[in-house]
């Protein structure tokens, strides 16, 4: 009887325990790991250039799982545009590469290409899935980036909060790119002019590549350096780049009007976040623990002969049941945490208005439809190569 009295007492004293040891001690570091510039001098001719594409913002399509985790679409697609073009900031400020542009679809005129998705996003940590693709089809890297921003760096801002996480996948670009030699990197520059050319008259440019492997190129045969139709395809090339820099200016221009409203946003979010998932925690502890607590309670009530066991059991039984009433409480607390988040992420949501951009007297509106103006405009481009060449546009 003393034993089993012993160990009934040793598991109540273990659940109160759980019980009261809940609290975490949080580090809070500064943002440390810069984004390095190349140890020597880039050749000119070596320079990549670099396409984004706004990255995946991964919104669920079941509402039910929109609101498990507080995701506002709203804001979510903003962010979308708003993550892809603070990279390509940081990415221009290490003078690694040739131009950087964010772009509405995948650019056949690009040496780098660069796709991600947004997994996690609040004012205390972002995670983004980041993928590097060369126009030979080759993948660079396909990794997970996570940063958490710290209170001080939102009271005494000097940088984005999460601008370790951009810094990182600079330094692993410029670490990829440093282990291609020359002549590979000619060949990326070259497989890309020559997929440019292709992309606006396939016949004209058939046998110039071929794809051993699904989804990568290689060069069988280059044309002659004086060949007109590639000089045609240069100077096409140049009205591309032209277009693809007015859409960049335009998310430079979302860019900024987004800055402040979402800075804000995430400041005010940053508590929340925290308080949110502390409060959870608690929460499924001190269910668990509550449910423990009973579980104990009743095994030693059932077993007991003495008025000492019983006692023992019925305070378990009481702690238990206090226990659980103090984790609804604590769930109760949560989904008021969780509809503050809801509140501020569209008070943002509402203040993210689409933009309204004339492109060559076309007034087109650069929420979705950006991609549709992106295609109209290739298409434009082969119909502009067919006149000059006299090859039919397909």
């Amino acid at each position: 009887m003393e034993k089993r009295i012993s160990v009934t007492t040793s598991l109540l004293m273990l659940s109160l325990i759980m019980l009261t040891g809940c609290t975490t001690t949080q580090v809070v570091t500064d943002n440390s790991t810069p984004a390095t510039q190349a140890a020597e001098l880039i050749p000119y001719d070596e320079l990549l250039d670099i396409g984004i594409l706004p990255v995946d913002s991964n919104i669920p399509e079941d509402l039910a799982q929109i609101e498990k985790k507080l995701i506002v679409p709203d804001v979510r697609r903003a962010e979308s545009s708003y993550i892809s073009y603070q990279l390509k900031d940081t990415l221009e400020l290490t003078g690694n590469w040739g131009a950087v542009r964010v772009t509405p679809e995948s650019s056949k005129s690009v040496d780098l290409e660069l796709q991600g998705k947004i997994l996690e996003s609040d004012g205390e940590q972002l995670k983004v899935l980041m993928r590097a693709t060369d126009a030979r089809g080759k993948v660079w890297f396909e990794r997970t980036y996570e940063d958490m921003a710290s209170r001080f760096s939102y009271e005494k801002p000097k940088e984005d909060p999460f601008q370790d996480l951009y810094n990182d996948i600079a330094n692993d670009l410029l670490g990829t790119r440093e282990g291609l030699s020359r002549e590979q990197l000619l060949e990326i520059k070259t497989v890309a002019s020559l997929k440019f050319a292709s992309d606006l008259a396939p016949d004209a440019f058939a046998g110039y590549l071929e794809e051993p492997n699904r989804g990568q190129v290689k060069i069988v045969q280059l044309p002659a350096k004086t060949d007109s139709m590639m000089q045609r395809v240069a100077r096409i090339k140049e009205q591309e780049y032209l277009f693809v820099d007015t859409l960049d200016d335009y998310y430079s221009r979302f860019y900024r009007d987004m800055k402040p409203s979402y800075d804000e946003w995430r400041h005010a979010t940053y508590d929340e976040a925290i308080r949110l998932r502390e409060v959870q925690r608690q929460a499924r502890t001190r269910l668990l623990t509550g449910v423990g607590l009973i579980a104990v309670g009743i095994a030693a009530g059932s077993e007991s002969n003495s008025w000492a066991t019983d006692a023992a059991a019925a305070g378990a039984v009481v702690g238990g049941i206090g226990a659980i009433k103090s984790g609804l409480q604590r769930r109760k607390e949560a989904e008021i945490h969780a509809e503050s988040l809801r509140e501020l992420s569209q008070s943002l949501g509402t203040e993210i208005t689409p933009y309204v951009l004339d492109i060559e007297g076309r007034t087109i509106e650069l929420t979705g439809t950006a991609q549709e103006q992106y295609v109209q405009w290739r298409k434009l481009l082969r119909e502009i190569y067919a006149q000059e060449t006299s090859i039919p546009s397909q």
